[in-house]
């Protein structure tokens, strides 16, 4: 006999329903315009012209920030419940505590950037780095959350599979996302490869010793 796993698929799935409805207010508003940005992610030439029509990006930038907000709050609380962490909150509340700090999180380095940008006046730099953030982080979620859903709604005997492999594609696109950023900041931008070092420790794994951090407290 096949059980279900024991994430509630009825909270699950306004989620997820939220999460559609958000893509197709992105294909349908944006939808010739996405298209060129997923290929900027083979084709860098792409986001030159992208950046130059920057009004008209930013209205695509805002629905794609919170796209990848909302499919990794989903898949991280979908994670945390599976291996018992965070049990106090519903699947609801605990998907809406990370969406908030994640938006939150986010927004604050975004400005930590900007006003180093301007200090510094690399405000081209800045864009550059922010594009392929977003850039990177859609790719990921549209490969994380496929794997999500079948996590939540499959059967138990195959949770952890789904779940565990959505775990390593974030860790991985982690890596390219930094190695990405670094490697173009040192090439087209001219950036020191000790500046690079200073920005992965600063604004990169400090934020994760902090987390990791906060998730062994609540395991103990």
């Amino acid at each position: 006999m096949t059980h279900l796993n024991s994430i509630p698929t009825d909270s699950a799935f306004i989620v997820f329903l939220i999460i559609f409805f958000l893509i197709g207010l992105v294909r349908q508003l944006e939808g010739s315009r996405f298209t060129i940005f997923v290929r900027s992610f083979t084709n860098i030439n792409l986001v030159e012209q992208q950046l130059r029509q920057e009004r008209a990006f930013s209205r695509l930038a805002i629905l794609l920030f919170l796209l990848v907000m909302t499919v990794l709050a989903a898949f991280i609380a979908s994670f945390f419940h599976h291996i018992d962490l965070f049990l106090d909150f519903s699947f609801i509340g605990l998907f809406t505590a990370l969406l908030i700090s994640l938006i939150i999180i986010t927004t604050a380095r975004v400005a930590i950037y900007s006003l180093l940008a301007w200090v510094f006046n690399l405000e081209i730099l800045q864009q550059h780095h922010t594009f392929h953030w977003l850039l990177t982080n859609v790719i990921l979620c549209a490969i994380i959350l496929p794997l999500t859903i079948a996590g939540v709604f499959g059967p138990s005997t195959t949770q952890a599979f789904f779940l565990n492999a959505g775990l390593w594609t974030l860790i991985v696109f982690y890596l390219i996302r930094v190695l990405r950023i670094g490697y173009i900041s040192s090439t087209t931008f001219r950036v020191p490869v000790a500046y690079n070092f200073l920005y992965i420790c600063a604004l990169e794994i400090l934020p994760l010793l902090v987390t990791a951090a906060v998730i062994s407290r609540q395991i103990g």
